[in-house]
């Protein structure tokens, strides 16, 4: 299962769906294409040289889980949102919009709510189980290559790969191979590396 399926599976899109004032179905698509912007976002900004900000993040996220929709804190998830992706919710929703053709008003409500579940997804992944426990070693890549199909091992991924192999593994290594091509189009090139 990818890691998009396992968040996924963790979002009550029914709750979500009444929480947004959308259908089931428009929701559920809105889930998926902002939970693969966000793990983009990471993917490029880890590659950038943001490696070590982002895991502490998580760590952060792992240590305050947040897992219960209805008690997320917005705010944080704006500001992720901001962080990974570079712009707004709002800013961020209509360039996703654009590439996937999904509601922008309904993709600008779910980020903010969406953005904390990933990086406590992450942070249990990072802390949690023996999984966990074997990939710290390889740091935050090495256990998101080990989590989606990373050829290393997690002992042998070097730290300066750390979170871009994991997150370029989740997404098929896009994101990294496009990643130069990204940093120069800004959202709208890391979005095109993504879908």
């Amino acid at each position: 299962m990818s890691a998009i399926e396992d968040i996924l599976k963790q979002i009550p899109i029914s709750q979500l769906a009444g929480q947004v004032g959308a259908s089931e179905s428009d929701t559920k698509t809105a889930v998926t294409h902002a939970i693969t912007s966000l793990l983009g976002g990471m993917s490029a900004n880890a590659a950038d040289g943001g490696e070590a900000a982002l895991t502490a993040a998580v760590q952060d996220h792992a240590a305050n889980p947040t897992t219960d929709i209805a008690n997320v804190d917005t705010s944080d998830g704006a500001k992720i949102v901001q962080n990974v992706l570079g712009a707004n919710p709002k800013a961020a929703a209509a360039a996703v919009s654009t590439k996937t053709g999904t509601n922008a008003d309904l993709l600008a409500k779910v980020m903010p709510i969406l953005a904390p579940i990933v990086m406590t997804y992450l942070g249990s992944k990072l802390t949690g189980g023996s999984a966990g426990k074997t990939a710290i070693a390889g740091g935050l890549g090495g256990l998101v290559g080990s989590l989606f199909g990373g050829s290393s091992t997690t002992t042998s991924a070097s730290p300066a790969s750390g979170i871009t192999d994991l997150l370029g593994g989740l997404l098929g290594n896009k994101v990294a191979a496009g990643n130069s091509a990204s940093a120069s189009g800004g959202l709208s090139g890391l979005l095109n590396s993504i879908f």
